[in-house]
């Protein structure tokens, strides 16, 4: 990135892997990096005002000459160039006028045959009720973000019991026991804040049984669900053995149905 880009990027931005707590990204679709040649991708679904952006190259690291994003006030600037690193995800924190974006077009390559992908994900915060009256509400965000019953996830029936965070690519083991000798039908996973991976979940029962799954990828956002036998379902504890697929670490949500 050369100097005058770079200035202007952090007028206009601040990126980094530390976020706050509050910050909820939920991905929202994903563009194609086309093998050793410049391809020119413009993503252009947004379903309003933001309040930032995060950017994940998938399946190798990627080369970007730009990532320019346009706004709603006529306004566009160059928020990245270089190496989109697979394991370093870029977050754009929009201010003031840059909140509503209406595309952003990407101009990268990859080396690696066949290509890569770049992950888009959103952080909607405080403008819900701006995607919920969106055109695209029934038919596209509806079924993304946990805002309903549409997505999968349902207040009334799941229950939270609480969230495990998974440092690194390498696996990691931990045990959940804040159970309070709830009877449950099926148990809820959500990855929140990225991709995870659970190559182990054991599940161990008031009766003494153990049954253990094989949950694999968790997208963002979406919860994978775990049927529990009929005569088993007083559980005492979860053992989990789980990663991060692109960042540095993961969050993953626990829920409960009766």
């Amino acid at each position: 990135m050369n100097r005058s880009a770079f200035l202007g990027f952090v007028a206009l931005f601040s990126t980094g892997l530390a976020l706050p707590a509050s910050a909820d990204y939920v991905r929202i679709g994903n563009v194609d990096v086309g093998y050793r040649t410049d391809r020119v991708t413009q993503w252009t679904r947004f379903g309003g005002h933001m309040e930032g952006l995060r950017l994940v190259a998938d399946g190798n690291d990627v080369w970007c000459r730009s990532i320019v994003a346009h706004f709603g006030n006529g306004g566009s600037q160059n928020v990245y160039s270089g190496m989109l690193r697979e394991d370093r995800p870029l977050y754009v924190d929009l201010k003031g006028g840059t909140r509503l974006v209406t595309d952003v077009t990407f101009t990268c390559r990859s080396d690696r045959r066949g290509g890569a992908k770049i992950y888009i994900a959103a952080n909607v915060g405080r403008f819900q009720n701006e995607w919920r009256s969106s055109p695209g509400w029934a038919t596209v965000w509806s079924r993304i973000f946990r805002w309903g019953p549409q997505s999968g996830y349902d207040a009334n029936y799941w229950v939270t019991l609480g969230r495990e965070r998974f440092e690194g690519r390498n696996d990691r083991e931990t045990t959940f026991t804040g159970w309070s000798g709830r009877s449950v039908e099926r148990i809820g996973l959500r990855a929140i804040n990225d991709d995870a991976r659970c190559s182990r979940v054991r599940v161990a029962f008031g009766n003494g049984d153990v049954k253990v799954y094989d949950v694999g990828r968790l997208d963002q956002g979406r919860m994978r669900t775990i049927d529990l036998p009929g005569g088993n379902r007083n559980v005492r504890n979860l053992n989990l053995v789980c990663r991060a697929v692109h960042g540095r670490a993961v969050t993953i949500e626990i829920m409960a149905r009766k």
